[in-house]
């Protein structure tokens, strides 16, 4: 009999660490912890098969100072082992020198590294909140779209990262804490395309409505679960909302230019605040019209916006009149900002009930 639980109670599958799957050069990331307490944390992507050459198989992610680390490395370990613990796979610890991780996994763990490593120590168990509360599909979302332009450790305090800090260090989202401390894994529902370098990834286009899959329904052969390739997350309804903070986040990317910030005021005719360190295109379409290009130059004199290599880039938080100057200004052509400022679950202001008139 108690052979019988022993095997009953085995990992499905042969890993190492958090989930990497026991096999010829795979896809996943590494965390170094060095042995002296004021070291640095290194995170960075090993591409395995799926690199274009040696000198581009690995990409480094992230350094994050000790006090950091510390500061999230329990919390994570805990989340990333009922994970693994879900799929019948063995649970691992943190430990001085090479960690590897999963490679989904260690999408999720960039996102939050990001999002902290500028942060006041303080301020990190709010981000870890939030970072919890997040879907492990919004995640790897997070992580495609910061990974496009800004994901290398020498990116830091420009465009998404300064996006995700202020989406999760801000303030707590209303999700409750005892949601954070259930596993409330679906099989993976976000698609990542990848490439042979992360200068390829990009969202899928497909827009399937299948179910999910349950657990029950997971491949049997010797595959990690958790690696299987993710399917497009549908499209859901958004939520009746009886009020919307004016500090959560929205974000907007035209050509070279991604910005982040906020509607302030009257949701029927809302002001719209960018935030500091967010880019603006230089190059002007014709049919820009001549106030918004004369705004453009008024920033520019008063050192708002200044040339930040091959974009504009904001040295402090402004203040527009409408969502759509804000989103014409970065953009540097007619945009509709109702539709092109977007939460991080993808809502425009419209569809959030922004630019209705109140009887």
């Amino acid at each position: 009999m108690s052979k019988v639980t022993a095997k009953q109670n085995a990992p499905k599958y042969s890993t190492l660490g958090f989930g990497v799957p026991a096999s010829s050069d795979p896809h996943h990331f590494k965390v170094i912890i060095p042995k002296a307490n004021s070291g640095k944390v290194e995170i960075s992507e090993h591409l395995g098969m799926q690199a274009q050459s040696e000198e581009h198989s690995v990409v480094e992610r992230v350094v994050l100072e000790r006090p950091c680390w510390t500061a999230i490395r329990a919390e994570v370990q805990r989340a990333f082992n009922a994970r693994l613990k879900s799929y019948d796979l063995k649970p691992s610890s943190w430990k001085v020198g090479e960690n590897v991780v999963d490679r989904l996994l260690g999408k999720e763990l960039c996102v939050l590294a990001w999002a902290v490593e500028s942060m006041d120590v303080e301020n990190i168990s709010v981000a870890v909140r939030n970072w919890l509360a997040l879907r492990p599909e919004e995640r790897w979302w997070l992580f495609g779209m910061t990974a496009m332009s800004t994901g290398h450790k020498d990116d830091r305090d420009v465009g998404w990262r300064i996006a995700l800090r202020h989406a999760l260090g801000d303030i707590v989202q209303t999700e409750s804490s005892e949601k954070d401390k259930q596993v409330r894994e679906v099989p993976p529902s976000y698609s990542l395309v990848q490439g042979d370098s992360e200068d390829n990834l990009q969202l899928s286009n497909d827009s399937s409505q299948e179910p999910a899959e349950s657990l029950a329904e997971l491949p049997t052969g010797n595959v990690n679960p958790i690696v299987q390739d993710e399917t497009p997350l549908p499209a859901t309804e958004p939520k009746e909302e009886s009020s919307l903070a004016e500090d959560v986040l929205f974000l907007f990317e035209a050509k070279k230019a991604k910005a982040g910030g906020h509607p302030l005021g009257d949701m029927s005719k809302p002001e719209f605040v960018v935030g500091k360190g967010s880019t603006a295109n230089i190059a002007v379409a014709k049919s820009l019209r001549p106030a918004i290009r004369e705004l453009r130059q008024k920033l520019l004199d008063e050192g708002a916006l200044v040339e930040d290599g091959e974009v504009y880039s904001f040295t402090r938080e402004y203040t527009f009149k409408s969502p759509s100057l804000a989103a014409c200004v970065i953009a540097g052509n007619p945009r509709s900002g109702m539709d092109a400022w977007r939460d991080l679950k993808g809502r425009s202001l419209k569809e959030l009930g922004y630019g209705k008139k109140t009887n």
